[in-house]
């Protein structure tokens, strides 16, 4: 199945930027503050920015790893509520997809 092996190539190589990304944010976020207090304010306005980012990519790469496994089981593009298939078109725009578009309506 030509187009599985895309969503999973395409969800592995999703994860390893996403996981690179947090490891990137966590790295920034342990740096020494700044003893200028003017530049500290600054500081933690930026800190305030990449806890969302990091919080957002961690909820990202969890759904990722959940389209995985569903793969690995054969249950990827099926819908966790109504047991229908997700469409392709769907599965194309939104790869970790766990509803169809009428149950996720």
């Amino acid at each position: 199945m030509p187009q599985l092996e895309d969503a999973r190539r395409y969800l592995e190589d999703r994860l390893q930027r996403l996981t690179n990304r947090v490891g990137a944010i966590e790295g920034d976020l342990r740096r020494k503050p700044s003893a200028d207090s003017e530049e500290r304010a600054t500081e933690l306005e930026n800190d305030e920015v990449l806890e969302r980012l990091s919080h957002d990519t961690i909820v990202e790469v969890t759904q990722i790893r959940g389209a995985l496994a569903r793969i690995e089981a054969g249950t990827y593009g099926t819908c966790a509520k109504c047991g229908g298939a997700i469409d392709a078109v769907r599965l194309a725009a939104i790869p970790d997809s766990t509803t169809c578009r009428n149950c996720a309506a």
